[in-house]
């Protein structure tokens, strides 16, 4: 029998970086629930994490979510902005070597002006004419490769992109073993180590290790750790977002999506591509098409108020949220409206972030641990949501998760 000094559950943004910290010196195992997909083939692994009998009941929030080596990572944006500075150094956790660590690895940076679409800077335009200031957006971006196809949430055709792939590859060659398609279950105490019990393949399989560390994201670490005894709060995250948009008689080319942003207190505004404004506007009876189609996302953070139940996710939009989201589409609607939109239409809210599931504070310690002894380290143990991207964050929690063991031996 293998055995293991760490058994990493979850193969993304943060159980990634991780095991990239840990496999020099550990015999590392990661496990993935899905499939080892190619990143130009990345968008089959997209899950509708919110479909459950009865989903209707429970809040109607669809939430964005993907199964595969490398996690959400796959089809994120590529956004590198910080988040959860303050509120985690509220817990004893600076993150600040990490997360340069991490913009030093992707080589993170603004995206070149030569490379801003014509919605983008119309927007930027007409946000600076009314007051705001429009920041560019740092990306996870090989600009040399990239096509601008605006496609980075279906994967990437041209390996612009970065992802988890790079940790979760870099750790293979340093010695770490991969097992995709292992469903985890449950952790158990066996004596002075731990058992992952879990499906691979339709046969069950159980895994020893001295340590385990539990990175399978904000909707499925909550179900390993109430099966494994762990209650967990409700608590759930999701960082809304509406996309709101209409025609124009410019014409635009495809551009890089969410390549600028407008950060207010509790929520950001940023370009966005949305082809639900196309149909939305032909229920209106108002014929057009993608090249004609100008958009902003409006992302909030939302109250922490949902659960993850073993057969549903309960989420909905609480007054707040909604007061949020309509300050937001207040200001957007303005920005459109001197950008020649006649017609707005929006999106339905729909969940982007998932977190919170096992707070830091209440089912972890600042040391990452469970009362059971074995680390969670992804989104689940942020405090509150972000209002803005959080992969770089979450890359940065995986490596002091990391830093921490090795420094403590």
């Amino acid at each position: 029998m293998e055995k293991y000094d760490y058994v990493i559950i979850g193969s993304g943004a943060s159980g990634a970086a991780a095991a990239e910290k840990l496999s020099k010196d550990y015999k590392v195992l990661i496990l993935e629930k899905g499939d080892y997909l190619q990143l130009k083939d990345a968008h089959k692994s997209y899950v509708r994490a919110s479909s459950a009998k009865d989903f209707d009941k429970h809040g109607r929030i669809e939430i964005l979510s993907g199964t595969g080596v490398g996690g959400t990572t796959l089809l994120a944006i590529a956004n590198g902005v910080r988040t959860h500075e303050k509120e985690l150094k509220n817990f004893g956790i600076d993150l600040k070597n990490e997360f340069q660590e991490v913009e030093k690895d992707f080589d993170i940076k603004p995206i070149p002006d030569n490379m801003l679409g014509g919605r983008t800077k119309l927007i930027i335009e007409k946000a600076r004419e009314l007051g705001y200031n429009p920041k560019i957006m740092p990306k996870m971006i090989n600009f040399k490769k990239c096509k601008a196809c605006g496609k980075c949430n279906m994967g990437c055709a041209f390996q612009a992109k970065k992802t988890s792939l790079y940790y979760i590859e870099k750790s293979i060659s340093m010695g770490a073993d991969l097992k995709a398609n292992f469903e985890a279950i449950k952790i158990e105490k066996s004596g002075n180590q731990f058992l992952v019990k879990g499906m691979e393949k339709g046969r069950q399989n159980d895994i020893y290790s001295k340590n385990v560390i539990l990175s399978a994201g904000a909707l499925d670490t909550p179900k390993i750790l109430n099966n494994s005894g762990i209650k967990t709060p409700r608590n759930l995250f999701v960082d809304l977002f509406v996309t709101i948009g209409g025609k124009t008689e410019n014409s635009f080319r495809d551009e890089i999506q969410m390549a600028a942003y407008i950060p207010f207190n509790d929520f950001i505004i940023s370009p966005y591509y949305s082809e639900r404004i196309i149909k939305l506007l032909k229920d209106m009876g108002i014929e057009s098409k993608r090249e004609n189609i100008i958009g902003i996302m409006i992302k909030i953070k939302d109250d922490s108020y949902g659960y993850v139940d073993k057969n549903y996710i309960e989420k909905s939009c609480t007054g707040r949220d909604v007061q949020k989201i309509s300050n937001g589409v207040a200001i957007a609607s303005k920005i459109l409206s001197e950008c020649g939109v006649d017609k707005i239409v929006s999106t339905e809210a729909i969940g982007a972030h998932p977190g919170g599931t096992a707070p830091i504070g209440i089912t972890v310690d600042s040391n990452f641990k469970t009362e059971m002894g074995f680390y969670v380290c992804d989104a689940s143990i942020l405090p509150e949501a972000p209002g803005s991207p959080p992969l770089l964050s979450l890359m940065a929690l995986g490596k002091k998760l990391g830093n921490n063991i090795l420094n403590s031996t």
